[in-house]
């Protein structure tokens, strides 16, 4: 092995190993609850989300209109 090559090798190889410890070690300060998403199933009750009245509707209309 020549040393360019040998220098080729070394960098390689200190670069999988900061790729592999950044994917398994856990960030600083960071808790597993960030990632603790509750998803909906066919038995979760389902909310239904209320309809704007028609006053929150024209507010949203004049936001609309303000921002143009």
């Amino acid at each position: 092995m020549t040393a360019p090559n040998i220098l080729d090798w070394s960098v390689a190889l200190l670069v999988g190993w900061a790729s592999l410890t950044a994917i398994f070690e856990a960030p600083r300060g960071a808790t597993a609850t960030q990632c603790d998403v509750p998803y909906a199933t066919d038995r979760a009750p389902q909310v239904r989300l209320a309809a704007p009245t028609q006053v929150e509707i024209e507010g949203m209309i004049r936001d609309m209109q303000l921002h143009d």
